[in-house]
């Protein structure tokens, strides 16, 4: 399918820790991306309240409980979360992460998530291979932002950080599609081949 016609969903979670069957999920941002259109009027974001809380993670995403006790749990959104984002392709930052929490959360609500996902990172490199052009030393999402001119006045709020993906996919996807990559499963192909000859050592950034 042309790249212009494919349908993205630029997701970003805040949880109370990384391991999914233990922690929960705190806030979702979710960005829709038709083509290389972001569409930031259907955004969607939602706090969520957890059975249990880490006080621990509050530096990290600033949510207090008081800020969550009159926030709905997964079960009353799931429903329209999925029918937002279900046929769309996942993209995201370190997305994997991401995407494990909300596969064992639809899970736990009856739903079966399977959708392709791309994560930024990975594209970064493989526009890097294929442009001849050295990546970032430190690929988090600020130094991705600042090496494409993107502000981040705010971080680590789930809808902020989906926006900020959502803006480095877009120039990802602009650059590929100028080099000559225009089908989407052309685009994952390339990502795939690029992890895996990174991995076996094939070229070296």
């Amino acid at each position: 399918m042309d790249i212009r016609r494919t349908n993205f969903v630029s997701i970003d979670l805040e949880t109370t820790g990384l391991n999914q069957k233990k922690d929960e999920i705190l806030a979702i941002g979710a960005v829709p991306i038709n083509g290389t259109r972001i569409v930031a009027c259907e955004s969607y974001y939602t706090l969520l309240k957890p059975d249990k809380f880490r006080i621990d993670t509050i530096r990290i995403h600033g949510l207090d409980p008081k800020k969550l006790e009159s926030a709905p749990k997964f079960s009353e959104i799931a429903e329209d979360l999925y029918r937002m984002i279900k046929d769309r392709i996942i993209v995201g930052y370190a997305v994997e992460i991401d995407y494990k929490f909300l596969k064992m959360a639809f899970k736990n609500e009856g739903y079966r998530l399977k959708n392709r996902t791309i994560d930024i990172i990975d594209l970064e490199r493989a526009v890097c291979y294929i442009l001849g052009e050295r990546p970032v030393i430190e690929m988090t999402l600020d130094n991705l932002a600042e090496k494409y001119g993107i502000k981040t006045p705010y971080r680590h709020n789930a809808l902020a950080d989906a926006f900020i993906t959502a803006q480095i996919f877009q120039i990802q996807l602009l650059k590929s599609i100028k080099y000559g990559i225009k089908n989407i499963e052309k685009l994952l192909e390339l990502i795939k081949k690029g992890e895996l000859d990174r991995q076996l050592g094939s070229y070296r950034f």
